[in-house]
Protein backbone atom coordinates (compact mmCIF):
# COMPACT_ATOMS: atom_id res chain seq x y z
CA UNK A 1 0.00 0.00 0.00
CA UNK A 2 1.07 3.86 -0.69
CA UNK A 3 2.17 6.03 1.62
CA UNK A 4 -0.33 8.35 0.58
CA UNK A 5 -3.21 5.84 0.44
CA UNK A 6 -2.46 4.46 4.01
CA UNK A 7 -2.44 8.00 5.66
CA UNK A 8 -6.19 8.59 4.27
CA UNK A 9 -7.34 5.28 5.60
CA UNK A 10 -5.98 6.20 9.03
CA UNK A 11 -7.21 9.75 9.05
CA UNK A 12 -11.04 7.95 7.89
CA UNK A 13 -10.55 5.63 10.62
CA UNK A 14 -9.61 7.89 13.20
CA UNK A 15 -12.63 10.51 12.20
CA UNK A 16 -15.13 7.72 12.32
CA UNK A 17 -13.57 5.98 15.62
CA UNK A 18 -13.76 10.14 17.39
CA UNK A 19 -17.41 10.30 16.12
CA UNK A 20 -18.02 6.85 17.77
CA UNK A 21 -16.11 7.91 20.95
CA UNK A 22 -17.74 11.14 21.19
CA UNK A 23 -21.22 9.79 20.78
CA UNK A 24 -20.34 6.91 23.45
CA UNK A 25 -19.03 10.28 25.96
CA UNK A 26 -22.43 11.78 25.30
CA UNK A 27 -24.72 9.04 25.97
CA UNK A 28 -22.73 8.39 29.39
CA UNK A 29 -23.52 11.94 30.21
CA UNK A 30 -26.66 11.39 29.81
CA UNK A 31 -26.94 8.23 31.89
CA UNK A 32 -25.22 10.02 34.33
CA UNK A 33 -27.76 13.23 34.22
CA UNK A 34 -30.52 10.55 34.68
CA UNK A 35 -28.79 8.92 37.28
CA UNK A 36 -28.23 12.71 38.96
CA UNK A 37 -32.02 13.14 38.36
CA UNK A 38 -33.18 10.08 40.48
CA UNK A 39 -31.19 10.89 43.44
CA UNK A 40 -32.52 14.49 43.92
CA UNK A 41 -36.21 13.09 43.39
CA UNK A 42 -35.16 10.84 46.08
CA UNK A 43 -34.43 13.19 48.28
CA UNK A 44 -36.71 15.25 47.39
CA UNK A 45 -39.22 12.39 48.42
CA UNK A 46 -37.25 12.05 51.54
CA UNK A 47 -36.15 8.85 50.32
CA UNK A 48 -32.72 6.47 50.27
CA UNK A 49 -30.96 6.80 47.03
CA UNK A 50 -29.59 3.65 45.78
CA UNK A 51 -28.13 3.40 42.26
CA UNK A 52 -30.30 1.46 39.94
CA UNK A 53 -29.04 -1.16 38.50
CA UNK A 54 -29.23 -0.73 35.35
CA UNK A 55 -27.45 2.72 35.39
CA UNK A 56 -24.49 1.21 36.91
CA UNK A 57 -24.16 -1.49 34.21
CA UNK A 58 -24.86 0.97 31.59
CA UNK A 59 -22.38 3.50 32.85
CA UNK A 60 -19.65 0.18 33.06
CA UNK A 61 -20.96 -0.92 29.46
CA UNK A 62 -20.17 2.49 28.39
CA UNK A 63 -16.99 2.99 29.86
CA UNK A 64 -15.27 0.06 28.78
CA UNK A 65 -16.33 0.93 25.06
CA UNK A 66 -15.14 5.20 25.67
CA UNK A 67 -11.75 3.43 27.10
CA UNK A 68 -11.51 0.41 23.56
CA UNK A 69 -11.84 3.63 21.71
CA UNK A 70 -9.65 5.71 22.78
CA UNK A 71 -6.62 2.69 22.54
CA UNK A 72 -7.86 2.50 18.96
CA UNK A 73 -7.35 5.99 18.64
CA UNK A 74 -4.04 6.33 20.32
CA UNK A 75 -2.54 3.48 18.32
CA UNK A 76 -4.54 4.77 14.74
CA UNK A 77 -2.55 8.03 15.63
CA UNK A 78 0.60 6.28 16.35
CA UNK A 79 0.89 4.71 13.25
CA UNK A 80 -0.64 7.87 11.75
CA UNK A 81 2.77 10.03 12.90
CA UNK A 82 4.88 7.06 11.63
CA UNK A 83 3.41 7.02 8.12
CA UNK A 84 3.85 10.61 8.52
CA UNK A 85 7.64 10.42 9.47
CA UNK A 86 8.22 7.80 6.54
CA UNK A 87 6.82 10.22 3.91
CA UNK A 88 9.00 13.13 5.72
CA UNK A 89 12.00 10.84 5.37
CA UNK A 90 11.63 10.28 1.75
CA UNK A 91 10.67 13.31 0.66
CA UNK A 92 13.63 14.61 2.76
CA UNK A 93 16.11 12.03 1.34
CA UNK A 94 15.07 12.98 -2.51
CA UNK A 95 14.98 16.79 -1.86
CA UNK A 96 18.63 16.57 -0.54
CA UNK A 97 20.23 14.25 -3.32
CA UNK A 98 18.59 16.67 -5.60
CA UNK A 99 19.94 20.01 -4.20
CA UNK A 100 23.32 17.83 -4.07
CA UNK A 101 23.02 17.27 -7.85
CA UNK A 102 21.68 21.02 -8.35
CA UNK A 103 24.75 22.06 -6.45
CA UNK A 104 27.40 19.65 -8.68
CA UNK A 105 26.31 20.82 -11.87
CA UNK A 106 26.10 24.21 -11.13
CA UNK A 107 29.88 23.91 -10.04
CA UNK A 108 30.51 21.94 -13.74
CA UNK A 109 28.59 24.73 -15.48
CA UNK A 110 30.56 27.82 -13.33
CA UNK A 111 33.80 25.51 -14.35
CA UNK A 112 32.62 25.36 -17.87
CA UNK A 113 31.87 29.06 -18.25
CA UNK A 114 35.21 29.80 -16.62
CA UNK A 115 36.69 28.50 -19.30
CA UNK A 116 34.83 29.95 -22.16
CA UNK A 117 35.75 32.93 -20.96
CA UNK A 118 39.49 32.18 -20.54
CA UNK A 119 39.46 30.86 -24.72
CA UNK A 120 37.30 34.19 -25.55
CA UNK A 121 40.03 36.34 -23.23
CA UNK A 122 42.61 35.06 -25.28
CA UNK A 123 40.55 36.07 -28.66
CA UNK A 124 40.26 32.30 -29.56
CA UNK A 125 36.62 31.76 -31.16
CA UNK A 126 33.99 29.59 -29.27
CA UNK A 127 30.38 28.62 -30.85
CA UNK A 128 27.73 31.36 -30.42
CA UNK A 129 25.61 28.80 -27.90
CA UNK A 130 29.16 28.62 -25.25
CA UNK A 131 29.13 32.62 -25.51
CA UNK A 132 25.42 32.96 -24.53
CA UNK A 133 25.58 30.71 -21.75
CA UNK A 134 28.75 32.67 -20.30
CA UNK A 135 26.25 36.19 -20.57
CA UNK A 136 23.33 34.09 -18.75
CA UNK A 137 25.97 32.84 -16.17
CA UNK A 138 27.80 36.14 -15.68
CA UNK A 139 27.36 39.22 -18.19
CA UNK A 140 30.03 41.07 -16.09
CA UNK A 141 32.71 38.27 -16.51
CA UNK A 142 31.72 38.11 -20.44
CA UNK A 143 32.25 41.69 -20.74
CA UNK A 144 35.62 41.60 -19.19
CA UNK A 145 36.61 38.54 -21.67
CA UNK A 146 35.81 40.65 -24.47
CA UNK A 147 37.87 43.27 -23.41
CA UNK A 148 40.86 40.97 -23.10
CA UNK A 149 39.89 39.12 -26.56
CA UNK A 150 40.20 43.11 -28.69
CA UNK A 151 43.78 43.42 -26.52
CA UNK A 152 44.31 40.04 -28.08
CA UNK A 153 43.44 40.59 -31.54
CA UNK A 154 46.89 40.68 -33.21
CA UNK A 155 47.85 37.05 -31.69
CA UNK A 156 47.08 33.70 -33.32
CA UNK A 157 43.09 32.19 -32.68
CA UNK A 158 42.15 28.76 -32.22
CA UNK A 159 38.54 27.45 -33.13
CA UNK A 160 36.56 25.44 -30.13
CA UNK A 161 33.84 22.99 -30.02
CA UNK A 162 30.92 23.49 -27.62
CA UNK A 163 31.74 22.82 -24.09
CA UNK A 164 28.07 21.41 -24.37
CA UNK A 165 27.20 19.47 -26.59
CA UNK A 166 23.28 18.39 -27.23
CA UNK A 167 22.13 18.34 -24.17
CA UNK A 168 19.08 17.25 -22.54
CA UNK A 169 18.01 19.54 -19.39
CA UNK A 170 17.18 17.14 -16.70
CA UNK A 171 14.15 16.52 -14.99
CA UNK A 172 13.94 15.80 -11.75
CA UNK A 173 10.63 13.88 -10.12
CA UNK A 174 8.63 15.44 -7.56
CA UNK A 175 9.56 14.99 -3.56
CA UNK A 176 6.08 15.31 -2.27
CA UNK A 177 4.62 13.45 -5.16
CA UNK A 178 7.56 10.43 -5.06
CA UNK A 179 7.22 10.37 -0.97
CA UNK A 180 3.39 9.82 -1.28
CA UNK A 181 4.04 7.13 -3.85
CA UNK A 182 6.30 5.52 -1.68
CA UNK A 183 5.42 1.84 -0.98
CA UNK A 184 4.63 1.30 3.12
CA UNK A 185 4.41 -2.30 5.02
CA UNK A 186 1.92 -0.40 7.33
CA UNK A 187 -1.36 -2.58 7.21
CA UNK A 188 -4.75 -1.12 6.81
CA UNK A 189 -6.45 0.03 10.03
CA UNK A 190 -8.11 -2.47 12.31
CA UNK A 191 -11.50 -3.31 11.31
CA UNK A 192 -11.18 -1.70 7.83
CA UNK A 193 -9.69 -5.46 6.84
CA UNK A 194 -12.94 -7.28 7.21
CA UNK A 195 -15.00 -4.43 5.85
CA UNK A 196 -12.91 -4.60 2.57
CA UNK A 197 -12.80 -8.49 2.76
CA UNK A 198 -16.73 -8.17 3.09
CA UNK A 199 -17.21 -5.96 0.12
CA UNK A 200 -14.50 -7.95 -2.25
CA UNK A 201 -16.41 -9.71 -5.17
CA UNK A 202 -16.43 -13.36 -4.78
CA UNK A 203 -14.44 -15.64 -7.51
CA UNK A 204 -16.69 -17.57 -9.95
Amino acid sequence: MKIGEAQKLYRQQLSSLRGQKSDFVKQQKENREKMEAARKKSEEEGVTFEFSEAYLEREKELQEKIDELSGLIKKDEKTLDDLIDQEVGIFNSIASKQQADAMKEYGEEMAKCLEIARRISRGDRVPAQDEKKLMDFNMDIYKMAKEMAAINMEKEHKEWDSLWGDEEEKEYEDPREASENAETDVGMPEGMEAAAGAEAPAES
